[in-house]
């Protein structure tokens, strides 16, 4: 009778399932452990492992959450004259043959020269399509773990989600044409990448300040590979939508507007 009582008792069910994913919710847990009689190890390893993986969680929820109360990120460019820009760390240039507020947000074209073993490193984007031409000399791209010698006059496209990157192999300078549809912030973030390298404003490939980085990446919409998606897109958006609320692209306003 005991056990036809506990078989359609509800609540025995709940208050098992409840012991147990108690667990999961880490204030709660640590409470739990050092309430009942757990071995003293068993109680120190799940507070003091568990207490860093419970801030970082902490963390990524507070900043996601605040970031949707923000404005969305600004990828807007002022009304420049000037269609080419230098980087004169590289004695290369960048010249925008189409901007997206001429092609009403289809696309965006921009003429690239790639210095002697220059480029970028693997990375994606989620919101457009990125067709590369080689105008004059050689590329090597790559495409979902793959490389590709393209020579003058071929093309490749990398399409949303699909992890990519474009290098020059040789020891000339190439030019790139490169289209990306449907327009994004490629320009605002060209602009300000020639613009911070100008200013020595780079450490490596990191801007010396790091929220100039978030709005970077938030601006060309771009993504590296090894962090999981569901982590690493929330988190990028969100942190240059902080940066923005933050007055932080005040800064590099003189690049773009």
């Amino acid at each position: 009778m005991n056990n036809l009582t506990t078989a359609f008792n509800p609540t025995v069910s709940n208050t098992n399932s409840w012991k147990w994913t108690s667990f999961l919710f880490y204030p709660t847990g640590v409470f739990r452990i050092w309430k009942h009689s757990h071995h003293w190890g068993i109680r120190l390893l799940y507070t003091l492992v568990g207490f860093p993986i419970f801030l970082v969680l902490f963390l990524f929820v507070a900043i996601t959450v605040f970031a949707l109360f923000l404005p969305p990120l600004d990828l807007s460019v002022g009304n420049r004259s000037d269609r080419t820009v230098y980087n004169s760390e590289g004695n290369y240039k960048s010249t925008f043959l189409k901007t997206g507020a001429e092609t009403n947000g289809a696309y965006e074209l921009i003429q690239v020269e790639v210095e002697p073993h220059g480029g970028n490193a693997w990375h994606y984007h989620k919101k457009f399509d990125e067709h590369f031409t080689v105008l004059k000399g050689q590329a090597l791209v790559g495409r979902n773990g793959k490389e590709y010698r393209v020579n003058e006059g071929q093309n490749a496209t990398a399409r949303k989600g699909e992890l990519h990157y474009f290098s020059n192999p040789t020891n000339e300078t190439i030019l790139l044409r490169v289209k990306v549809s449907p327009a994004g912030g490629l320009e605002k973030s060209v602009r300000v990448v020639y613009g911070l390298a100008n200013d020595g404003q780079f450490d490596g490939s990191i801007t010396k300040n790091p929220w100039h980085m978030a709005l970077l990446l938030g601006y060309s919409g771009t993504y590296l590979p090894d962090v999981p998606g569901f982590i690493q897109e929330p988190l990028v958006n969100s942190l240059a939508k902080i940066a923005q609320w933050k007055g932080e692209d005040k800064a590099l306003e003189k690049y773009f507007r």
